[in-house]
């Protein structure tokens, strides 16, 4: 890099810094104790007992690592908040203490005599 050139830095930018690989610190939260979470599950269920494929008897261990996928990568399209972001601001938005003002409005017009 020569002088005058600069690169952007995540907390400038809004760039996620990579960890290892692909992954950002935010993502690996996410996956690394749902994958661990899904090794204990191996540990305990056993296989589906109803498919004889390798694949498919194993297929409720991934469930886990599914759910944290989608925190992980899903973003907000509008917003580009978290699913976690969202789902928190929809809860506090909902609990939030509101007041309500109600205002009687005449339906009929004074009667002139």
């Amino acid at each position: 890099m020569s002088w005058g050139e600069y690169h952007d830095l995540p907390y400038q930018s809004g760039l996620e810094e990579k960890i290892i690989g692909p992954f950002s610190f935010n993502k690996l939260a996410w996956l690394v104790p749902s994958i661990l979470i899904s090794n204990q599950l191996a540990s305990v269920v056993d296989t589906l007992p109803f498919t004889n494929n390798l694949i498919f008897e194993r297929l409720h261990l991934a469930v886990p690592i599914v759910i944290a996928a989608v925190f992980a990568y899903f973003k907000h399209g509008k917003t580009n908040l978290s699913l976690l972001q969202t789902i928190l601001s929809y809860f506090r938005i909902r609990r939030r203490k509101r007041t309500f003002y109600y205002h009687k409005q005449q339906l009929l017009p004074p009667h002139h005599s």
